[in-house]
Order: structure tokens, then C-alpha cells, then sequence
């Protein structure tokens, strides 16, 4: 176990060039010590805004790690990745202690940087005891990561509530666990309105870095998708000039849906998957530092610890992007959330139904059994506001059935 005095100390000099524009511009790269771990050939690497991590530009997302799972750590780490990130919540626990029991041993917690997440909405609503349970968390996730700190501390899931990236006892919590040294930095994570609250952190200048949503479905739409280029594009801007991180995460999103709706033999680059090439295009997007994939077998670690090599040509982006307007897919972009004069949990619904969809069905169906029933898709009044108001045309009200009937 790092003693958190030692990670005090570490500050490596020398802050290299960052591949695909992921750094300061100007002098102020130079000026800045950043610090490295397990950096190997094959892997690129940013620096994470004002963090000076340098970061894996593929990073791991651990929703679904467990312990049967820690040869996919062991892989990783040999490719080059450093960035590892997970939640108390992600299986109840079991992702946290998972990697825990690898980078616990054997002096490996020093080669990477870890980030984990608290869900505090629950208080946040209530309107009390969200320092007490923020304070609880951290000590909980230490404990089960088998570490004293963590690299970067984040408030989980901004969607519904956007002032709580400005909850005065969440923030109190967060500086109180840097000054303990049981938190380098501080961030948050954001699923449906990516825009609008990195906009507003990088104002409040508490935030050292984000996970955002961000994928290739809804690059056309800047007036209406949430996490589409347009309207992603100020947002970027004012965390670059913030110095914040960022971090994308569901990149590939309704990635086989997206190369089932065309014949376009280009869109399929030899010797790469549609998901590999949803990742390395939102990798070129200026601002984005690294994106975080979930996975859960060896195939999906093979094919993503080539992603950042990946040649992506101008007109490879502009074809996605066309290919991606007539898929029908749903990024999740938050539209319909909006548009629903009920307050049905539409975009929640269609993600757990993604879930099943990939397997992972009883934590679908378990998180679809946590909403409130006003918030169900046996609510839905069959109005049609939401398919009125979708940027991608989806059949929602027919979605929403067959969710419902694979998750209730």
C-alpha cells in the first residue's frame, strides 16, 4: 500500500508531447511537471488538465469487473493502460474490491492511477447528511481498493439534479478528503446533460476533472442531442481553458446498431470493429483527454489497447457522422427526458434495456426495478411528445414497451 506522503512527493518532470491534442497549448505545456506511470510502446497518453496525470488514452471502465476478472486488469496493465475507474456501486461493491486484491499486491497500486465514485443523490434530495455519507464512502472504497488514497475522488451521476456539481457539503466533503490525503483531485460523472454541467463546474473552478457522455450517434444535432459535437464544442472550451480533465465515457454507444443500418463497405476499416472506431473518433475530438471502455473479455481488451494507434482520416469522420444520422440509434443524448410531460425516466429505461441487451441482465433489471413507478414505462400516456422531440427519430413508445417487458 502507497503511503499517501509518498504520492505527495511524486512529481516527475518533463511533460513530452500529447498525442491527438490532449494537453495545454502554448508555453504553459512546457511550464508543467506531469506525472507518469506504467507507460509502455503501443499506448499514448495525455495530460489530465490541471491533475498532470498522464493518463492512458484508453482507460478501464469497471462496472462489471469482478474478481473473475482480474486477468483483464493483469492485460491491461501489460498494454500500456494506467487509468482505472470504478464506483461503490458497481456490483454492489465487488469492482472496487476486485481491484483492490490485484493492485493491493505486489507494489502495483504505485504504477496507476485509480478513480472511484460516490453516489450521493439520495442526500443531495433529501437535502441532508451528504458530508457524513461522503466522508463514509471514501473510508468504505479505501478500504475495499486496499488503499489510504485514490487518485481522483468523484461526485457519480450529475443527470438529474445539475446543481449538485455545487453542493456546498459535497465540496466541503471533497476538500476535506485532499487536505486528509485520501483524495488527489476531485471530479465528477455525467450521463445526460454533459454539456451544461461541465459548463457550469468548470465556472465553479472546483473541479480538476469530468467524466462526460459523449458519443458519435448524436454528432448532428447541436440545438437538440445533449452530448453531440455542437453543443459539446463550449463546453470543451471552457474546461480546456479551465484546465480541467476530460474523460469520455459511452463512446460506442449503439455501436452495432450504427454498422446495421449501412452497406458503406468503408465504415468498415480493415482489421478494426465499429466499436474500436466509435472510440478513436471521439479520441480526435479537441479537449477530450481519454475515453473510458467497459470490458469484460479478453476480445474486448485486445481490440481496445489498439484503438489510439488507429489512423482515422478526415473523411472517415465525416462518413461516421453520416452514418450515424441515419441509424435510428439512441445515444441516450437526454432529448426525450425534456419532452415527457409525465417525468418518465425515458433515457434511464432505454439504457438499462441496452444493458440487458448486452447481457448484463439482472443489474439491468435490478436498477429498473429502482425507479419510482411514476417513472416507469407503464406511465407512458403513448402522447408521443418524446418521439416528436427525438434528434434521432427512435421509436421510443415501441422501445419503451419492449423494455418493459424484459425488465419488469
Amino acid at each position: 500500500m502507497m503511503e499517501r506522503r509518498e504520492f505527495l512527493r511524486r512529481a516527475v518532470a518533463g511533460a513530452g508531447a500529447v498525442a491527438f491534442g490532449g494537453g495545454l497549448s502554448g508555453a504553459a505545456a512546457g511550464q508543467q511537471a506531469v506525472e507518469r506511470r506504467n507507460e509502455r510502446p503501443g499506448m499514448t497518453y495525455a495530460r489530465l488538465g490541471r491533475t498532470n496525470l498522464m493518463v492512458s488514452r484508453i482507460g478501464h471502465g469497471s462496472l462489471y469487473t469482478n474478481r473473475e476478472r482480474i486477468p483483464l486488469l493483469d492485460r491491461l496493465c501489460e498494454g500500456g493502460v494506467n487509468f482505472f475507474d470504478t464506483s461503490h456501486i458497481y456490483g454492489g461493491g465487488r469492482s472496487e474490491d476486485a481491484l483492490g486484491e490485484f493492485f493491493g499486491r505486489d507494489g502495483r497500486r504505485k504504477n496507476v492511477f485509480i478513480g472511484t465514485k460516490m453516489d450521493l443523490r439520495a442526500q443531495m434530495k433529501a437535502g441532508e447528511g451528504v458530508y457524513a455519507k461522503a466522508m463514509d464512502y471514501a473510508e468504505s472504497s479505501l478500504r475495499r481498493l486496499k488503499t489510504d488514497y485514490v487518485d481522483i475522488m468523484m461526485l457519480h451521476g450529475c443527470t438529474t439534479l445539475i446543481d449538485l456539481v455545487e453542493n456546498p457539503e459535497w465540496l466541503r466533503a471533497a476538500e476535506d478528503l485532499k487536505k486528509q490525503g485520501k483524495a488527489r483531485f476531485i471530479g465528477f460523472s455525467e450521463h445526460a446533460k454533459p454539456a451544461e454541467v461541465l459548463t457550469r463546474a468548470a465556472a465553479c473552478g472546483k473541479y480538476d476533472m469530468a467524466m462526460v457522455a459523449f458519443s458519435l450517434v448524436k454528432s448532428k444535432w447541436g440545438s437538440m442531442g445533449r452530448t453531440d459535437i455542437k453543443s459539446m464544442e463550449p463546453a470543451l472550451a471552457a474546461a480546456r481553458k479551465a484546465d480541467m480533465g476530460v474523460v469520455a465515457i459511452k463512446a460506442a454507444v449503439r455501436a452495432e446498431e450504427i454498422l446495421a443500418a449501412t452497406s458503406d463497405p468503408k465504415l468498415k476499416k480493415k482489421g478494426f470493429s465499429v466499436h474500436q472506431l466509435c472510440y478513436r473518433y471521439v479520441l480526435g475530438v479537441p479537449g477530450v483527454h481519454a475515453v473510458v471502455c467497459g470490458m469484460t473479455n479478453m476480445t474486448h481488451v485486445e481490440e481496445n489497447l489498439k484503438v489510439p494507434a488507429i489512423d482515422l482520416a478526415a473523411g472517415d469522420v465525416e462518413r461516421f457522422r453520416d452514418v450515424a444520422a441515419a441509424s435510428r440509434a439512441c445515444g441516450f443524448c437526454g432529448t426525450c427526458l425534456d419532452a415527457c410531460p409525465n417525468g418518465i425516466a425515458v433515457q434511464d429505461i432505454l439504457r438499462f434495456h441496452c444493458y440487458w441487451g448486452n447481457g448484463y441482465r439482472s443489474a439491468a433489471r435490478a436498477q429498473y426495478a429502482a425507479l419510482p413507478p411514476h417513472q416507469k414505462a407503464t406511465a407512458c400516456r403513448g402522447c408521443g411528445a418524446c418521439e416528436d422531440a427525438c434528434p434521432m427519430g427512435v421509436p421510443i413508445r415501441l422501445r419503451l414497451r419492449e423494455a418493459h417487458h424484459v425488465l419488469a
